[in-house]
């Protein structure tokens, strides 16, 4: 929410607090020399509020704090910060090695998109924002993919494969009894959804690979592109066209499709 992050960028700033600490300290020792009456009290109020109220106006004229409001590429609010902290930790305590690796790996390329873009093209241009816009959604796609494989990955963890194959070994060494083959059935069933899940996993991590590499091609692309001149090279075009191509694939799993 901007208003959150606006009074945050405020209470960074010494020059907020500077400003609370004289509206407040202006009006304490107006009463405390002058002894105002009740008309002249509201005023020195209205007055200290009406200041307070207009700082985060003038504050927003400064280029440099306005800049501190807008979230740079792959970048969220706290509250979605904690929520990429908790999924790197989820990640690696179900030991997801390359989901740790990849959750690293897609801000720190998304970052360096953005980096050749601002080389490449102005800000302000409907190109740059289609770049960057098809850029974020593949990362939160592949977010969105790590989700999945932390769920996927969880609902598993209740599953002892071992268990499941001794058993398997017990009941068939013998003879399988009626009552055994139903318990067989059971696990075979259950081994069945153990390969299914896994797969799914690492159809999640393949996918997301392929980000990383879409994104690598795109910066790539654009870094042997002159396109401030108008004279894009076809590489850049195909790369703009794999990564929307992309943005629609990726996470479907996660999204049922």
């Amino acid at each position: 929410m901007l208003s959150r992050r606006l009074f945050s960028a405020l209470a960074t700033e010494p020059s907020s607090w500077l400003v609370l600490v004289v509206s407040i300290g202006a009006v304490w020792l107006f009463h405390a020399w002058f002894g105002p009456g009740l008309v002249m009290s509201v005023a020195s109020l209205a007055l200290a509020v009406v200041l307070l109220a207009l700082w985060p106006l003038l504050k927003l004229r400064d280029p440099d704090f306005a800049g501190k409001l807008v979230r740079g590429p792959g970048e969220f609010d706290a509250e979605g910060e904690a929520r990429v902290m908790r999924l790197e930790a989820a990640l690696a305590r179900l030991d997801a090695d390359q989901g740790v690796a990849q959750l690293q790996l897609l801000r720190q390329k998304l970052e360096r998109l953005v980096e050749v873009l601002r080389h490449r093209l102005d800000e302000g241009e409907v190109t740059y924002g289609r770049y960057l816009g098809t850029a974020e959604q593949v990362y939160l796609a592949a977010l969105d993919n790590l989700n999945e494989v932390v769920v996927t990955l969880t609902s598993l963890a209740g599953i002892d494969e071992a268990h499941l194959q001794r058993r398997e070994t017990e009941i068939a060494k013998d003879g399988v009894t009626d009552k055994e083959a139903v318990e067989l059935a059971t696990i075979r069933q259950r081994q069945a959804l153990l390969r299914e899940q896994r797969t799914k996993v690492e159809d999640l991590l393949a996918e997301n690979e392929r980000a990383l590499a879409v994104l690598d091609n795109t910066s790539a692309a654009l870094a042997g592109t002159r396109t401030r001149d108008g004279h894009a090279k076809l590489s850049a075009d195909e790369a703009i066209r794999e990564l929307e191509a992309l943005a629609g694939r990726t996470g479907r799993y996660a999204s049922g499709r």
